[in-house]
């Protein structure tokens, strides 16, 4: 049986403070599996210790799932790289933790993965034909320009709009006038990263 396979690993994971990275990573994915328990089929689980993954029940809950976790990680100062892959899991799936599973999905997953950290690409959607993986991994790199254009900075502020603040909010957050982070929200390209995040939803129809 296919199943929608999920993995991640923490780009660069050598250059942070051990503790203190995976003190962060292990809340972050405590919270995903949390929020989304009743899409995921195994829970998202540390493997490598920079690493998840997880099966989902479907596509929709791979992307919400990576746009969950870009978003918290904007207060963070790491980045993941991700794999979403639909493969044959020929193991029970486990239920309870993404471990004792084999099958040629997790094999693809892990070697796009691999892929992606020698390619220097963020995202790798494969086994949806060739069509919609192309279409999707295409999306996310328009998405991911955006992203990847924020300083640290201004992906505080981003959080706080993309949490659904206004600019008024937002100012008095970051202690700024109105005008100037008016000004900021369009300088953030904010519209046209929420555009990329409806246009990768929109291939899910």
């Amino acid at each position: 049986m296919k199943n929608h396979v999920i993995m991640a690993d923490i780009i660069n994971s050598s250059d942070y403070s051990g503790a203190e990275l995976m003190e962060n990573f292990k809340i972050l994915i405590k919270k995903a599996n949390k929020l989304f328990e009743e899409q995921i089929i195994s829970p998202l689980t540390i493997t490598l210790g920079d690493e998840f993954q997880g099966v989902v029940i479907d596509l929709r809950t791979s992307i919400d799932l990576v746009f969950y976790l870009d978003q918290e990680l904007l207060k963070a100062d790491y980045q993941l790289r991700y794999a979403l892959q639909l493969g044959e899991i020929e193991t029970p799936v486990n239920e309870y933790i993404a471990h004792g599973m084999l099958g040629k999905g997790l094999t693809l997953a892990r070697e796009n993965l691999q892929y992606g950290k020698e390619e220097q690409k963020r995202f790798n959607i494969s086994g949806y034909g060739a069509l919609k993986n192309e279409m999707f991994n295409k999306s996310f790199l328009l998405y991911d320009h955006f992203y990847q254009k924020w300083s640290d900075t201004e992906k505080l502020i981003a959080f706080e709009f993309l949490s659904g603040k206004n600019y008024k909010s937002v100012a008095e957050i970051f202690q700024k006038d109105n005008s100037s982070m008016w000004r900021k929200e369009k300088s953030l390209n904010l519209k046209e990263f929420k555009v990329a995040k409806e246009l990768i939803k929109l291939y899910l129809k």
